[in-house]
């Protein structure tokens, strides 16, 4: 049966990796892997292959490569080729060194890059990790999130990963994520669990199941505390996200949502209602979010949103925005 692959790797790379793995050729093997000339590091077809090798297997490789990546040169063309062989074949081998290694690995992608689409080593270091039993930095699981939602990964490459991550419940690195973050662990429940329901959040429009569950979670919270609080993290977010146009987080945008279509079935209060005017105005980019805020308006009780909605309208330039909020009004 064929292997599933990154859509980079080379096929003829693949058999011929599972042509000396199968031959038991793992001094071959071995020198093929770590004198590969192609500058980039192996894919998910050759990792597959080399975790299915019988345990004997793996360790005598493992072995070659705790060498060479001791061994590599700092400025080889491919850094730390050694390192990410070694996270292939350690399932069941790992020790406390190459855990750090790796996570130090991982943690300087995580500072280098918003998400990543052809580097393999993301998803490989990821898994030796999760199978040694340790827990990923934060940083590291929003990179890994947003990768998967931005990029082509095989589903077969990510599963294996992102079904096993343990939190945290928003990507960090934007700042009203990493506000909600911090402020989680000294609010009693439901807020935790609103959260959760918040990331459920239909884009386009709420849905009577959602608000009503909405509601119902967050029925035991000071009304007024919750307006605050609410309040406080959109406000947060009206600059714009993390990615470097000003777009939101793609993992965290539906919670943004769910956020703003909770402050939209709260008693009205003039602070709310300007946030939501806020996240249709100040936002660097429009995003799905421009189009929530604006339908959020339309919604809050006693028609208090459509003075907001009047004053949008004479400002907002992007010509959808303009038609949404002339539909709004209308509606």
């Amino acid at each position: 049966m064929d292997l599933v692959t990154s859509p980079w790797e080379s096929a003829d790379r693949v058999e011929y990796v599972r042509e000396l793995a199968g031959k038991g050729d793992l001094a071959e093997l071995s020198r093929a892997l770590l004198l590969a000339k192609d500058p980039w590091h192996e894919g998910f077809g050759v990792t597959t292959v080399l975790r299915s090798l019988p345990e004997p297997d793996r360790f005598a490789l493992a072995q070659a490569f705790v060498e060479h990546a001791a061994a590599e040169p700092a400025a080889a063309e491919v850094g730390n080729r050694g390192l990410v062989l070694l996270a292939a074949v350690s399932r069941d081998l790992a020790d406390a060194t190459w855990c750090e290694a790796w996570e130090a690995l991982l943690t300087e992608m995580a500072d280098q890059l918003w998400s990543c689409g052809i580097a393999d080593e993301l998803w490989t270091c990821s898994q030796a990790l999760l199978d040694a039993d340790r827990r990923l930095p934060d940083t590291v699981v929003g990179l890994l999130r947003r990768s998967a939602l931005e990029h082509d990964w095989p589903p077969e490459c990510a599963a294996p990963v992102l079904t096993r991550l343990r939190g945290p419940v928003l990507n960090p690195g934007e700042p009203w994520a990493d506000a909600v973050l911090t402020d989680l662990p000294s609010l009693d429940e439901p807020w935790p669990d609103f959260i959760g329901h918040a990331l459920l959040a239909p884009v386009a429009r709420p849905t009577r199941t959602w608000d009503r569950r909405a509601l119902a979670l967050t029925a035991p919270i000071d009304a007024e505390v919750l307006r605050r609080t609410v309040t406080a993290w959109l406000s947060l977010a009206t600059n714009g996200g993390g990615r470097s146009d000003g777009a939101y987080d793609a993992y965290n945008l539906p919670a943004l949502t769910g956020l703003t279509w909770l402050i939209s079935l709260l008693p009205p209060h003039p602070a709310s209602i300007r946030t939501l005017g806020a996240l249709v105005e100040g936002p660097p980019v429009r995003t799905s979010l421009t189009s929530t805020a604006i339908r959020a308006l339309a919604r809050v009780p006693q028609r208090r949103g459509h003075p907001e909605l009047e004053r949008l309208s004479a400002r907002a330039r992007h010509k959808v925005t303009q038609r949404q909020i002339r539909e709004a009004l209308i509606a």
